[in-house]
C-alpha cells in the first residue's frame, strides 16, 4: 500500500476535528500521527526533518524504529500503546530526545487517541515542542540544564542530591520538588534512568560482563543493577541483551 493510500484510508476514519488543536501550534512543534499498527500516516515538514527526510512519503508507512535508536522507539511505542489502550491522552510528558552527539536535547511530548465515527480507537496524534525552540515554555527547563548537564556526564559516579541543589540554587527539598514538578519524576529516579540508558547501550555494543556494566553505570552492585532494569524495561539485562 503506498504511502498516500495510507493517509487517505485513515483519514476517512479518523474525525478530522480531533486534529484541529494541534494544528493551531505547528508552527514550532512537531506533528505526527500514527495508526493502530504504529505506522506514521501523517506528519509536519519539521517532524519529516527529524526523521532525517526530505518528503513526506519517505516517512508515511513507516514506524519509530526505522529513524530512531531502538530504546528510545521501544519507548514511544509503550506509550502509543497505553494511549490506544486506555483512550487516555499522555499530556506534556518531557522526554529526551534522539541527538547526534549525545548531548541532552529535551522535548514535551503529548499525545491523544485518534477515533473513527464509530468510536473505536484507530491510532493516535501527537505533538513534541523542542524546548530549544519553544522560548515560551523552556525557562524551568533551562533552570535545570547545567543539573541535568552533571547527571549525563557524572552518571557513573555517586551523585549527592545535595550538589545538585547547590547547582540549582535551592535547598535539597525545594530542588526535589521543583523536579519533580518539572520532569513528573525525582531526581534519584532520573538517575537511575540515565544509568539504565547507558547500560543498555553497553549490553547491546560490548560483550563485557554484566557484573561490569553495572559498575561502570553507577549502580553499587548486581542486584540493584538488575531490580531497576527490570523496573525500568520489563526484562533482566540479560534477557535484553539476548533479545536485541
Amino acid at each position: 500500500m503506498s504511502s498516500d493510500t495510507l493517509q487517505s484510508n485513515f483519514m476517512d476514519q479518523a474525525h478530522v476535528g480531533s486534529f484541529r488543536d494541534l494544528y493551531e501550534l505547528l508552527p514550532d512543534v512537531y506533528f505526527f500521527a500514527k495508526n493502530r499498527a504504529g505506522l506514521f500516516v501523517m506528519a509536519n515538514r519539521l517532524f519529516i526533518e527529524k526523521c532525517k527526510a526530505r518528503e513526506a512519503h519517505e516517512v508515511l508507512g513507516k514506524t519509530d524504529y526505522d529513524f530512531f535508536p531502538k530504546d528510545h522507539a521501544d519507548c514511544y511505542t509503550k506509550d502509543d500503546n497505553d494511549v490506544m489502550e486506555s483512550g487516555k491522552p499522555i499530556l506534556n510528558k518531557v522526554e529526551p530526545a534522539p541527538d547526534r552527539d549525545n548531548s541532552i536535547n529535551w522535548v514535551v511530548t503529548s499525545k491523544i487517541p485518534i477515533r473513527s465515527p464509530a468510536g473505536g480507537i484507530i491510532g493516535i496524534a501527537g505533538i513534541a515542542r523542542d524546548l530549544n525552540r519553544a522560548v515560551s515554555t523552556i525557562s524551568p527547563y533551562r533552570d535545570m540544564t547545567s543539573v541535568l548537564e552533571h547527571i549525563n556526564t557524572h552518571y557513573h559516579e555517586d551523585i549527592s542530591i545535595r550538589l545538585l541543589a547547590e547547582m540549582a540554587h535551592l535547598s535539597v527539598s525545594q530542588f526535589e520538588r521543583k523536579f519533580k514538578k518539572t520532569f513528573q519524576l525525582t531526581p534519584v529516579r532520573h538517575i537511575i534512568q540515565v544509568r539504565i540508558k547507558a547500560a543498555k547501550q553497553l549490553l547491546v555494543s560490548t560483550s563485557r560482563k554484566i557484573s561490569t556494566i553495572a559498575q561502570d553505570t553507577g549502580f553499587y552492585d548486581h542486584s540493584h543493577f538488575t531490580r531497576e532494569f527490570i523496573r525500568e524495561t520489563g526484562f533482566t539485562p540479560r534477557d535484553y541483551r539476548t533479545r536485541s
